[in-house]
């Protein structure tokens, strides 16, 4: 054999063992993208970023790489005006179109119940995830939810992991599901996963919790994906962090999350980048956009019917309903009053959505009730002590600071509270006509089914009688309010003084 051939065969071997060795020791890295984003309950929102142009972003980035994960979070089957007719069937449809590797469940999704939520993932193409929901006549995961589900783009195998936090439950009360402890969960399913040689196990969750970061710290998982849009005003703004715990806090943002590991060890050599992405910039994916525009169309001829005015203005701000006395909340809680003959009506502040502020003389159509009313929620007549009124009111001023929906807005009564006072000792005194309420006395309470079944942490009116009314049938909320708005023609909501906080006030 020739010298030149022999150099030529030893370069050739060399070559091969340099690609071997590229190809499986600690320096060949592996990659991978994730693009995560939730809480878009209202498809085509222009001011926020819609499906469309999220599409047009997904598109790009799986044109790049064959590694790239579409990632969902959920929170967004409800609340909408079009949800509260088709129950999110709509949301559905529409990612569908943007084929998402995977959904984590998030609070949201029980806006309808849980049986609205099971009938949803047989819609879906797309694997709808949750950790720790459990239901107790099958032993297992609800039917069509998965416990946990592997991911594969290319040469990358995805864990992914979705859990709720169990006061999901008092928000959003399950008649059959439960939600199990969280951490347990996730180590039994990590574990799992880890059998399968998965790369990483990345985890959605929705609710902020230190316990994020000490699984990440641990090694249990790899990866933490958080979106909250009101995360720059709540209370663990500033709890310390997990780098690897990565939060979507502007709604109009996508995250966009480069993952570099080596495969040999892919937690300690785990490099991610992170890139916000606001939607509103990108054009819209034509396709998705037509998907969009069609269920826009069918909204527009049921919705744009003009039923009558405001004189006054409507605030429906966030801080200004969960904080405070509130003037459209208490034209609802009146309604509700006079529609069921009830002494006292009380509706939680997160019943009124839409951020609007809509200025005296405005014109009011079945879009806006339903905009701001858009739970199916209908009403219940009960009797109730004095006692456990002032204790839901008491419930209520308990997350003034975080402006939870749960602050209460009322009808029939005068309620004075102190917002400086510790928690369980804001509420000074309630009166109903000009007489202080009685602990032992009963009184008819109206409320909506939402609340009197436990929703929001309200579990003292669980087991509270039943009364029936004149006027009892299945309107829900925004119908009855529509009806009422239709026969005034003319609406002046105004703020009288049911609601006085003294801590304000002095």
């Amino acid at each position: 054999m020739n010298t030149f051939k022999m150099r030529y065969l030893t370069i050739v071997k060399l070559l091969t063992l340099l690609t071997f060795f590229a190809q499986n020791s600690a320096f060949a890295e592996k990659q991978a993208t994730i693009i995560f984003d939730a809480e878009m309950s209202t498809i085509n929102d222009a001011k926020n970023g819609s499906y469309a142009q999220l599409a047009t972003l997904i598109d790009d980035y799986r044109e790049k790489s064959t590694s790239t994960f579409f990632i969902f979070g959920g929170e967004s089957l409800g609340p909408s005006m079009l949800s509260s007719m088709d129950r999110g069937a709509h949301i559905i449809d529409v990612l569908n179109s943007l084929e998402p590797n995977a959904m984590g469940v998030s609070k949201r999704e029980f806006s309808y119940q849980e049986d609205e939520l099971i009938l949803r993932t047989y819609e879906a193409a797309f694997p709808i995830v949750s950790s720790n929901l459990y239901d107790p006549i099958s032993k297992q995961s609800p039917e069509g939810i998965e416990a946990y589900t592997l991911l594969k783009q290319g040469e990358v195998k995805l864990g992914f992991i979705s859990i709720l936090d169990p006061i999901v439950t008092e928000k959003y009360p399950t008649k059959r599901l439960v939600i199990t402890p969280p951490l347990q969960a996730v180590l039994e399913i990590a574990k799992l996963l880890r059998k399968q040689n998965v790369d990483l196990i990345v985890l959605h969750y929705s609710t902020f919790s230190p316990v994020i970061n000490q699984l990440l710290e641990q090694g249990i998982i790899d990866l933490a994906l958080f979106e909250d849009q009101n995360f720059h005003s709540n209370t663990y703004l500033n709890s310390p962090r997990h780098p690897n715990n990565l939060v979507l806090a502007k709604k109009s943002d996508t995250a966009v999350i480069q993952l570099t590991w080596q495969p040999d060890h892919p937690h300690d050599s785990l490099v991610i980048e992170e890139i916000s992405v606001d939607l509103t910039s990108l054009p819209a994916k034509p396709k998705v956009l037509q998907l969009e525009e069609e269920y826009d169309n069918r909204l527009n001829s049921l919705l744009n019917e003009v039923i009558g005015k405001t004189d006054t203005q409507i605030n429906l701000q966030r801080k200004v309903l969960r904080t405070s006395e509130n003037g459209f909340a208490n034209l609802v809680t009146d309604t509700l009053k006079d529609f069921t003959d009830a002494q006292i009506a009380l509706i939680n502040s997160g019943t009124l959505r839409s951020e609007k502020i809509l200025q005296a003389g405005s014109p009011l159509t079945v879009r806006d009730i339903r905009a701001m009313l858009p739970y199916r929620n209908t009403l219940q007549l009960i009797e109730a002590t004095g006692q456990q009124i002032m204790d839901a009111l008491e419930h209520g001023l308990s997350k003034l600071e975080s402006q939870s929906g749960q602050f209460l807005q009322v009808a029939g009564i005068k309620v004075t509270y102190d917002s400086s006072r510790p928690i369980g000792k804001r509420l000074i005194s309630v009166t109903l006509n000009k007489q202080p309420l009685q602990p032992k006395q009963i009184y008819k309470v109206v409320s909506l089914d939402y609340l009197i079944n436990g929703g929001d942490g309200f579990t003292m009116f669980k087991n509270s009688k039943a009364l029936t009314y004149k006027q009892t049938n299945s309107l829900t909320l925004s119908d009855i309010m529509s009806v009422e708005i239709h026969q005034k023609k003319v609406i002046a909501p105004k703020i009288d003084g049911r609601l006085k906080n003294l801590a304000v006030e002095n």
